[in-house]
């Protein structure tokens, strides 16, 4: 991966929404009581880039089973805005070092994505993307954390790992594509911040 580049290409115009909607469920609110966009809270998660082997990689985390819209999903660390975080990327390192342990000093922030909307939490997110220049050794907090996930980015570029699945949540039934990672699948949000990111690398 050429950082320079990257770094370039997320501080020039981004793919956006057009990119979001490719991974984007067929129904993207699935609660009971339509949330207040205007009343979202913000916050912000880490799009973290690492060598392993040769190759690159980022972490997902497998959140833990509970009573809440994101029970059981597999996302990228992060989490609400604090008071105490100077910006979006203070809430990106902060929550990153929560949950998996990542050093916030040693991580060069290379730019940011879209901002996505997600209805079910009513959150506004932010997400930052990381350059770490090692192979980290991770440290999952085991009260947000089940599992970190460290997936390769060749995988991830690959088309024909998007696949489609089909779900009944609260009595809607969506529709939606996701990134086959090993017998994981990452899917919702998570996939459509993705999707944003993907498009950009392809330009390099």
């Amino acid at each position: 991966m050429q950082i320079e580049k990257l770094k370039q290409l997320l501080n020039g115009p981004l793919p956006g929404e057009p990119a979001h909607e490719l991974m984007a469920p067929s129904v993207r609110f699935t609660g009971t009581r339509m949330p207040d966009p205007a009343l979202a809270r913000p916050s912000s998660v880490l799009i973290l880039f690492y060598p392993r082997s040769g190759n690159w990689y980022l972490p997902f985390i497998q959140r833990p089973v509970y009573d809440g819209v994101h029970s059981g999903q597999i996302s990228f660390p992060g989490g609400k805005c604090e008071e105490e975080d100077a910006d979006f990327c203070s809430t990106a390192l902060r929550e990153s070092h929560e949950e998996i342990g990542v050093v916030p000093e040693d991580v060069q922030i290379i730019g940011s994505l879209t901002p996505l909307y997600i209805p079910n939490s009513n959150f506004q997110v932010y997400p930052q993307v990381g350059w770490l220049d090692y192979e980290p050794a991770f440290s999952p907090d085991s009260t947000e954390v089940d599992e970190i996930i460290e997936v390769p980015l060749e995988l991830l570029l690959k088309r024909e790992n998007v696949k489609q699945l089909n779900r009944n949540i609260n009595g809607t039934t969506l529709i939606a594509p996701y990134f086959e990672a090993g017998d994981r699948a990452i899917w919702g949000a998570t996939a459509m911040i993705l999707s944003e990111m993907l498009e950009v690398l392809r330009k390099i």
